[in-house]
């Protein structure tokens, strides 16, 4: 009997799904749930945790969390226990308003990402890059439900 068992998808998340995942819960941090429950496989780059630090120290964000009596140092740490870190070699250089956005090309591409999940237009217009597909985080959702309802 052939086996039924899938290769999980993996993922890249951009910055503005990590963020709003730790901060403000709600749909992104379903998908952090889905990791943590091995639905999905969730990958990242020392780049990218690097501009979640950097994001995270905006003022109007660091009060939010540290009203919640949670450090920066904590929110990165639990981006490193659910995510896989990956070596990134490439340099993309495909969007050009926001340089930032390259980072999750890069990492999708030698992470070898099924999906890049993300928030950002600029991103989204894409839909893909190479095999990759670049989606919100309501799809993500649907297609990991999908792939879970049997």
């Amino acid at each position: 009997m052939p086996s039924s068992k899938k290769r999980k998808p993996r993922l890249v998340l951009d910055t503005n799904v990590w963020v709003s995942a730790v901060i403000w819960k709600g749909a992104p941090a379903r998908i952090i749930k889905a990791a943590q429950e091995n639905k999905v496989f969730i990958i990242t780059s020392e780049e990218i945790v690097n501009e979640i630090s950097r994001t995270l120290a905006y003022p109007r964000l660091k009060r939010i969390y540290e009203d919640a009596g949670v450090s920066q140092q904590q929110l990165i740490s639990a981006v490193l226990q659910v995510a896989d870190l990956v070596e990134v070699n490439s340099e993309i250089h495909v969007i050009r308003d926001d340089p930032a956005d390259n980072k999750c090309l890069e990492c999708a591409m030698d992470g070898k990402a099924d999906f890049i999940v993300s928030g950002d237009n600029r991103l989204l217009k894409k839909g893909c890059y190479n095999r990759t597909r670049i989606v919100s985080v309501r799809q993500m959702l649907e297609i990991i439900e999908k792939d879970h309802s049997h």
